[in-house]
């Protein structure tokens, strides 16, 4: 019902029911702009959105729901066809999550965080031109409890894979029945799928990556999951090629029966 209300609310351009599961703790993850808090700051981004964009159509089709308890994540596809000034009529289609917080008594479902990103390389011009310089950079979660400090202690352990170029020990990390939702790429369920896909995207060979961070921005203790907000720095070169990519996600991780922490679900997207 919320995914139908939104996408009629999203082509009619109604801002009020477009942020009313939003609210001041939410955590906006949208695909090449940066993270957003607060249901201002995500009022901010549609405003500018639907200011540039005509939207014809827009759809969500659910793949999965997993109840965490006290949370709820969502996973699916969307499609939306717009237009925007600079360029011709573009069909936007990905992949998306929504973290869902279950309400008290008598209250509504309100978004804890969403994020989504297209299935496929595409061209910037053909979607809204996002103003991120009011937006302030994502800051680390500080913490000395147990369980953030082994999440940190895990995402070193990636770290360190992604820069040696170990794709296949990295696709270790995840559990057999995972889903990775990672940027210009289709879902990816299972250990399969997800093993081919880093053993090619993190081989050996001549890119090198120069620096790599890798933080947490908040964790959510969820009654059956441990939900992480992550972002990410990297500098690459391949060559006479070089650049920086900065980006962010949600992880939610599981133990397996030895008690480690392994990756459930992992969507990521650019900034």
């Amino acid at each position: 019902e919320y995914n139908a209300a939104f996408a009629t609310a999203f082509i009619e351009k109604d801002k009020n029911v477009l942020v009313k599961a939003y609210t001041e703790q939410s955590v906006f993850m949208p695909e090449h702009s940066r993270q957003r808090t607060s249901k201002k700051a995500i009022e901010a981004f549609y405003e500018q959105w639907l200011a540039q964009a005509e939207i014809a159509s827009y759809e969500k089709s659910i793949v999965e729901v997993q109840d965490f308890g006290n949370y709820i994540l969502e996973i699916g596809n969307f499609t939306e066809n717009l237009i925007v000034a600079t360029s011709n009529a573009f069909s936007y289609s990905g992949k998306y999550a929504v973290l869902w917080k279950k309400p008290l008594k008598n209250q509504h479902l309100t978004i804890a965080s969403e994020i989504w990103g297209s299935a496929s390389h595409f061209d910037d011009k053909n979607i809204p031109d996002i103003d991120d310089a009011a937006i302030s950079p994502t800051k680390e979660y500080i913490s000395s409890d147990k369980l953030t400090l082994e999440v940190k202690k895990r995402n070193n352990v990636i770290k360190k894979l992604v820069q040696n170029r170990q794709g296949a020990e990295h696709a270790k990390l995840f559990m057999p029945d995972a889903m990775y939702l990672t940027y210009y790429t289709p879902i990816l369920s299972g250990e399969k799928k997800i093993t081919t896909y880093f053993t090619e995207h993190e081989k050996p060979g001549t890119l090198q990556i120069e620096q790599i961070s890798i933080q947490t921005s908040r964790i959510i203790k969820a009654n059956k999951a441990i939900i992480e907000f992550g972002f990410y720095n990297v500098d690459w070169r391949d060559g006479d090629s070089h650049g920086n990519v900065k980006g962010k996600s949600i992880n939610v991780w599981k133990r397996n029966k030895n008690g480690e922490l392994m990756l459930f679900r992992q969507i990521v997207n650019h900034d």
